[in-house]
This record gives C-alpha cells, structure tokens and sequence, in this order.
C-alpha cells in the first residue's frame, strides 16, 4: 500500500532536484525520468524500508540516471532508474533477444525496461556469486535498481578512463581477474571497457552489466572478444604490455 504522506515528500525531493538544474536538456531529462510510474515505483521502495530519501543525481548515461539514496540506516545507496523511451528500448532490445532468461518479455517499451532492470540484478547477483567486484545488488522493482553506492560523500567514484594510474600493470591485473570472475560466471559483460569501470579505493570495481549474456547467446564470442579487445587497447595506451589475442588466452586459461 502506498504511503500517500512519503509519495508527497518523494514529489518534493524530486522537484528540488529539478529546480537545482539550470540546463532546459537536464530538466527534460529529469521530466522523462520521474514520470508518475517511477514516483509510485520509487514510493515503493521506501514504504519497504529499501531507501528513505532520493538525494541527488550521479550520473546521466544512455538509458539511465543514477542518483545517490539514503537507507533507512544511514547507508549510502545507489538508485538507478531506466528511462521509458523510445530510444532506450532501440539500444537494449539487441542485448534481451536471444538471452534464453527473457525468452517471453513482450516486445514493447515498458515490459523490455522492466525486463532489463530485472536482467541487471540479475547479473550483479550471478557476478559477485562468482567474485566480480561490483555495486552490491539489493532490491529491483518496475525500472528502478538499487545497488552500494560506490564512492563517498564528496564525490562518487571516478571511471577508470579518468584516473592517472601510477600502477598501470597492476591494475590491468585487477581487471584480468575481474574477466576471468565474469567468466566463472558463465557470462559475458559485453560492454566492457573504460567507461564501465570504477576505480575506488586503490580496486576496480565492474559496472553497468545490464547488457551481460549467458555464455550460450548467438553473439556471445563475438561480444567476449569486443570487451578483450577494447581492455587491450586501454591498457596498451598505458604502456602494458598486452594484446586482444594474449589477454583471451589469460582468461579462458585462468
């Protein structure tokens, strides 16, 4: 049951974080976002006690907005919520066929995104089963997720891509052990690279696994070896000595 008292506080906050926003596009965004059905879903989560306040924004990627939450606890809270748009639908349908767990999501907007929330969770859990470093999975409703903030009250935690490494080598070694824990998985993230790794506390952290297949999809090579190649090329640049065909061999031989 809906608490009709926190829905009218969730509107508050929401418009707060609308009002901080000068940028017409950002606005329009957060329009998108915190249409009524992600109210009533957000309002939900803190009826159940998952999250008490919704504080403010994180990042804005291609098919979600990830803000900063407070538990009931105190604890900082990641909440990601997938927009319901065209748009969105077009970039994630590709990653739901053919993944024999979805096999009867209906092919339309809403039922796709709430599959795909569900399909991150989904492998968060199956990661960190398998000893992937990632945002803790804890609660998945409608199109929202809520996962561990990863970063502290001063900021949250940067790419890899933005980090001045001083141990380039080492930290290719994380990431080589993260694969091969993705692998042990029996999954493939399929859009690995610099821009879905987090570097916090001296340790890589994988995000954004919401794309990840079972290693028996169509496309699932051919995903592997574009996440092997682009980690290749990162860490090349840094002047680590690997490539594509040496790093597959680290981690189907590990």
């Amino acid at each position: 049951m809906i608490d009709e008292r926190r829905l009218r506080i969730l509107e508050t906050q929401v418009d707060a974080l609308r009002t901080r926003e000068k940028d017409s596009e950002t606005r329009k965004t957060y329009d998108e976002v915190f249409d009524h059905a992600a109210l009533l879903t957000i309002a939900d989560l803190i009826t159940d006690g998952v999250i008490s306040t919704l504080d403010y924004p994180v990042s804005t990627g291609k098919e979600a907005n990830v803000f900063h939450a407070t538990g009931p606890d105190g604890r900082a809270k990641a909440v990601k919520i997938y927009r319901i748009a065209n748009a969105t639908f077009r970039n994630i349908a590709v990653y739901i066929d053919g993944d024999p767990r979805f096999k009867k999501v209906k092919r339309a907007i809403r039922p796709t995104l709430w599959a795909w929330a569900q399909k991150e969770y989904k492998n968060l859990v199956r990661m960190e089963d398998a000893g992937v470093r990632v945002p803790a999975p804890e609660r998945v409703h409608n199109n929202v997720l809520v996962m561990g903030y990863i970063g502290d009250e001063t900021q949250p935690a940067p790419a890899l891509r933005e980090v001045a490494l001083k141990d380039p080598a080492a930290v290719y070694a994380d990431v080589l052990a993260n694969l091969r824990a993705i692998r042990k998985a029996k999954l493939v993230h399929a859009d690995m690279s610099e821009y879905n790794l987090l570097w916090w506390d001296g340790r890589v952290v994988v995000i954004d696994v919401g794309q990840a297949v079972p290693l028996d999809h169509l496309r699932a090579a051919e995903w592997f070896k574009r996440d092997v190649g682009n980690i290749a090329r990162f860490f090349r640049r840094l002047r680590v000595d690997v490539t594509p065909a040496g790093l597959e061999r680290a981690i189907l031989g590990g």
